[in-house]
């Protein structure tokens, strides 16, 4: 079986909820056929066909011969609303994917929008979506409008993801804290992948991965520069300490933490690969393709893994699915 744990879905109605409501937040949709997602001034995405049919998304599916997709919302998120909008938004998302995972149960797998930006709200939803609509998991992003995953505001939330024992699914969206990351789509090209590293640091870091160890999360794109920077990791905690007295909350090295995390796949480049199997092992890599966005390619997501040459059978076998249902399933 071959799972795919990164690819994403808008619904119409979700995008129809957010071109009534999104413009007196900097949020809209374009006339053009298709139309455009506008965002933080800028044309962001195109809304193909592909974000929203499914049936469209099942013949993609079977030409890359994935059997499996875990559907996630991918950015901008719902983080820029207002707390009600942001709720009413993730309750329409949930709903919508809800139905798409009813209809095809053996294709889909579906992951919860929360409304961060107000942690009461996030908890309710979050028990509304897994208990009430049956989905799997749940996908948020990197930060939370410029809140950090180590918040104390999101203690509750992480001990409830824990308790219910449900994967999570970190992907990066507008970088919190740099300005002029618009420019070339350096969003996508570095701020993402980086976002997604300050992510994974402050979640070690600030102690979440240490008091909730049974956590199952994945990072989007290889984790990020995490893998690269795993010694530099442990390096700044040991100087950091030593040096100028950082306060870390966390009892054991940030490697131990590490190996904790999952990374989907989405590299094409094998050294980064490779770098991705020493950081966190073959058994905690699954297949993502970031699917329909552009910079990613559902059938080169399951070709690059089958042709890789530093892979034994086994390895590959697990990356193509097996972990992925460890991931879903704990």
């Amino acid at each position: 079986m071959v799972v795919d744990v990164h690819a994403h879905l808008y619904p119409r109605a979700f995008m129809e909820a957010l071109a009534a409501e999104g413009p007196r937040h900097g949020v809209s949709l374009t006339a053009d056929a298709p139309p455009v997602l506008c965002f933080e001034g800028i044309r962001f995405w195109r809304y193909t066909e592909a974000f929203w049919s499914p049936e469209l998304r099942l013949k993609q599916m079977d030409a890359a011969r994935v059997d499996r997709q875990v559907l996630s919302l991918g950015p901008p998120m719902m983080y820029w609303a207002d707390p009600e909008l942001g709720r009413e938004l993730c309750r329409v998302y949930n709903d919508e994917t809800a139905a798409v995972v009813r209809r095809h149960p053996d294709r889909f797998v579906g992951f919860a929008a929360v409304p961060l930006q107000r942690p009461e709200a996030a908890l309710a939803e979050l028990e509304r979506a897994i208990h009430g609509l049956g989905l799997t998991g749940i996908g948020i992003g990197s930060n939370i409008h410029g809140t950090q995953l180590d918040h104390p505001d999101l203690a509750p939330f992480w001990a409830r993801v824990e308790a219910l024992g449900v994967p999570l699914f970190v992907h990066p969206i507008n970088p919190a804290g740099h300005g002029n990351l618009h420019d070339y789509r350096l969003d996508l090209a570095v701020g993402f992948p980086f976002d997604t590293t300050i992510a994974a640091a402050r979640l070690i870091y600030g102690g979440v991965l240490e008091r909730h160890p049974r956590l199952r999360i994945c990072l989007a794109h290889l984790g990020g520069a995490l893998p690269a920077l795993r010694e530099r990791l442990v390096i700044g905690w040991q100087v950091g300490r030593e040096a100028f007295g950082a306060a870390f909350k966390i009892t054991r090295s940030p490697e131990h933490y590490m190996e904790q995390l999952w990374f989907d796949t989405l590299s094409y480049y094998a050294p980064a690969l490779l770098a991705g199997i020493a950081c966190v092992g073959a058994d905690r890599l699954l297949i993502g393709s970031d699917a329909p966005f552009a910079v990613g390619d559902l059938a080169r997501s399951v070709t690059e893994i089958e042709g890789f040459a530093f892979l034994t059978a086994r390895d590959r076998a697990r990356i193509l699915g097996e972990n992925a249902l460890r991931y879903l399933q704990g």
